[in-house]
C-alpha cells in the first residue's frame, strides 16, 4: 500500500491454511482422530510463533528476563494437574476392566447353571453389551431398570437373597454408574486455563529459535498428553478415533458364544 510497513507477517498467515486443511480432512485415514488434532494444534502454534519471531525484531517488542523461573512454576503446575487427572482416569479404567471381567464370569456361570429365564438373561446380556459401548445417561438409566427386573426374576420378592446375585448386581451397578463419569468440570476448566497460559508464556517470552523449538515440543508433548488423558477420561467410548478403552473381551466373547 506504499506505507512502508513490513508485510511479511501477512504472508505467514498462509500457514494457517494448512491447519484448516488438516481439520477439514480429519475424516481421512491418515490424520483422523488424535493424530489430526495434534497436527492441527502443532501447525497453529508454530504459525503463531513464526509471526512472533517477526515481531521480535521490532524495538517495541518486550524482552523478558529470568523467564526460566516463570516457565518452571507454570510447567510444574501443569505437570501436577495432568498427573493427577491421569492417576484418576487410569484407576477408573483398571477398576472397570476388573469389574467387567467379574460380570462376564458371573453371566457365564448363570447361563451354565440355570435353565430359568434363559431368554430374559440372554436379552439382558445383549442390551448390556450395547449400553456399555458408547453409553449415554438415558441408556444407562434404562439398563438399570432392566437389571432390577432381571434380579427380581432370579430372586422373587420374599425369597432369600442370594449373595452371588447381590455381588453381581453391585458390579453391574458400578459399571453403569461409572460409564458416563468424568473428571470434575471445574478441574477440567482450570487445567485448560493453565495449559493456555503456559502456551502463551512459551510463545511470547521465549525468543528466537529456542522459542520455536520449545513451541514445537509444547504442542506435541503437553497438548498430546492433554488430549490423550482426555481420551482416557471416556474409557467406554468406542467411536472411531478413540485410543484407550476398557477391554470388553469377556462380554464380547460371551455374546459370541451365545450367538453360536
Amino acid at each position: 500500500m506504499g506505507l512502508g510497513i513490513n508485510t511479511k507477517w501477512v504472508r505467514i498467515l498462509r500457514l494457517f491454511r494448512i491447519s484448516k486443511i488438516l481439520i477439514s480432512r480429519q475424516g481421512g485415514k491418515l490424520i483422523n482422530g488424535f493424530t489430526g488434532v495434534i497436527l492441527s494444534i502443532t501447525v497453529g502454534i508454530i504459525s503463531i510463533k513464526v509471526l512472533i519471531l517477526i515481531f521480535e525484531r521490532e524495538s517495541w517488542f518486550p524482552v523478558f528476563d529470568n523467564i526460566s523461573l516463570i516457565l518452571g512454576l507454570v510447567s510444574f503446575s501443569l505437570a501436577m494437574l495432568l498427573g493427577t487427572k491421569l492417576s484418576i482416569v487410569n484407576n477408573r479404567l483398571h477398576s472397570l476392566e476388573q469389574t467387567v471381567a467379574k460380570v462376564g464370569v458371573a453371566l457365564r456361570l448363570l447361563l451354565i447353571n440355570t435353565d430359568k429365564h434363559t431368554e430374559k438373561l440372554t436379552n439382558w446380556i445383549y442390551d448390556f453389551q450395547n449400553v456399555i459401548k458408547n453409553p449415554t445417561d438415558e441408556k444407562v438409566l434404562q439398563m438399570e431398570h432392566k437389571t432390577d427386573e432381571l434380579f427380581k426374576a432370579f430372586c422373587p420378592p420374599g425369597a432369600p437373597l442370594d449373595s452371588n446375585l447381590l455381588n453381581f448386581s453391585r458390579d453391574v451397578e458400578f459399571i453403569l454408574s461409572t460409564a458416563t463419569t468424568e473428571v470434575s468440570p471445574a478441574y477440567e476448566k482450570f487445567l485448560k486455563e493453565v495449559t493456555i497460559v503456559f502456551t502463551v508464556v512459551v510463545l511470547v517470552a521465549v525468543p528466537g529459535i529456542t522459542g520455536l523449538v520449545a513451541s514445537l515440543v509444547l504442542s506435541y508433548i503437553f497438548f498430546g498428553m492433554f488430549y490423550l488423558i482426555e481420551d482416557m477420561d471416556h474409557p467406554l467410548d468406542y467411536k472411531e478415533g478413540s485410543l484407550i478403552t476398557v477391554n470388553l473381551k469377556p462380554i464380547d466373547d460371551l455374546v459370541e458364544n451365545i450367538r453360536l
